[in-house]
């Protein structure tokens, strides 16, 4: 069994954080290349102004059943979005291009679109585009976010389009090269878990070593796929485990979903040691090397050698959060580049997350660290 370690106040965590930041300023971080894929979307923020909570808009939603509702809103703008150009253009930001990124994914039907050449195109080594954007209303909340998203595009990203747009022999070159995969939102791409389990065999039938490749998972949201489609990861992700180091993240909403697959009794469960049990339930369940879990207050992984929580540097009123997911995503994935353990995965994804959701810019190494020193010190602001 592996060693609990259950972190609930800050003051516990001074002498790791003070490690982590010699660590940050220390020890550069090695250079790398890899890919990261698959979907693309174009996001439209709009912030509901009153109610300004998710659980009002809830309740007063309910309440207008059958008679109908209107709520006033500010439309800010549009942006690049998709939970893979989000994570790329973090991972580049957070370990200053230390980490060279192939983006693989829905940025246009035949080539990549403006919106996001000028977003990601300066954080990538190259891009491939495999079909058309999908699109999303991001309705946000001081307290939460609802995503309205047409996703009828989704369904184009397969094996085939990638084989078809990449090119078999570009694409081997680039797992030849790759010490990295980052996969994510198989909620929504319907046939991107064919997609993963193929590019982990094609590793393999490169003669690439297992486990030198380290392929990182979000699942993003999936309630909407059925049962059957989850138990069907499950496979894959045991066949993907055979070849890579993988790191399976998810947000505290799919890790109960999850759970439950497994028997697991979690839902609405928050405390600290209820999240921890949940996560050790989840590295028990599912064969993979690291199982990541990040409400929105903390954040909790397990390994075969360790169990940890630490909570987080949590704001209550976000600039914005649309992307926080993402951002916890790409300072996991950059810790583990860097050779962090257990602890340091957890304290660069809650950091890198709170740097974003405090000033909707993704932070550099140097600037997490400063923000750990003010966190640690109890005067970590609201916006930064």
């Amino acid at each position: 069994m592996p060693s609990e370690l259950l972190y609930t106040r800050i003051e516990d965590l001074a002498a790791p954080i003070a490690a982590l930041q010699q660590r940050l300023l220390a020890t550069p971080t090695p250079a790398s290349r890899g890919i990261c894929g698959f979907d693309g979307f174009i996001d439209t923020f709009i912030r509901v102004t009153a109610p300004n909570t998710l659980l009002e808009f809830g309740q007063r939603a309910i309440a207008a059943a059958g008679i109908s509702a209107s709520y006033p809103v500010n439309h800010d703008h549009d942006k690049f979005g998709g939970n893979g150009p989000l994570l790329a253009g973090a991972l580049h930001d957070l370990l200053s291009g230390r980490a060279e990124v192939t983006y693989i994914g829905a940025l246009g039907d035949t080539e990549v679109l403006p919106i996001f050449r000028r977003a990601i195109g300066p954080k990538t080594r190259q891009i491939f585009t495999i079909a058309d954007p999908a699109h999303s209303d991001c309705l946000e909340f001081n307290d939460g976010k609802i995503m309205l998203s047409d996703l009828r595009a989704c369904a184009q990203i397969t094996w085939a389009r990638v084989l078809e747009r990449v090119g078999p022999d570009t694409l081997d070159k680039l797992l030849l090269e790759s010490g990295f995969v980052a996969a994510v939102n198989w909620g929504k791409l319907v046939n991107v878990g064919t997609v993963w389990e193929n590019l982990s065999g094609r590793l393999k039938s490169l003669g690439v070593p297992a486990k030198k490749v380290l392929f990182f998972m979000d699942l993003a949201e999936f309630e909407q796929r059925p049962v059957e489609d989850t138990r069907e990861l499950v496979s894959i992700l045991g066949k993907i485990t055979a070849q890579c180091r993988t790191m399976l993240s998810f947000n505290l909403k799919e890790a109960w979903q999850m759970a439950e697959v497994f028997g697991g009794g979690f839902h609405g469960k928050k405390a600290p040691k209820d999240v921890l049990a949940l996560t050790l339930h989840l590295k028990q369940s599912l064969n993979v090397d690291w199982v990541v879990v990040h409400p929105n207050d903390g954040a909790a992984c397990a390994t075969e050698r360790a169990a940890v929580y630490v909570p987080g540097p949590f704001c209550r009123n976000p600039l914005i959060s649309t992307g926080a997911g993402d951002h916890f995503g790409a300072g996991a994935l950059g810790a583990a580049l860097r050779g962090e353990d257990e602890l340091g995965v957890l304290l660069m994804g809650a950091l890198t997350s709170g740097y974003f959701v405090r000033s909707g810019i993704s932070p550099s190494l140097e600037q997490i660290g400063e923000m750990a020193q003010r966190w640690l010190g109890g005067n970590l602001p609201e916006r930064l």
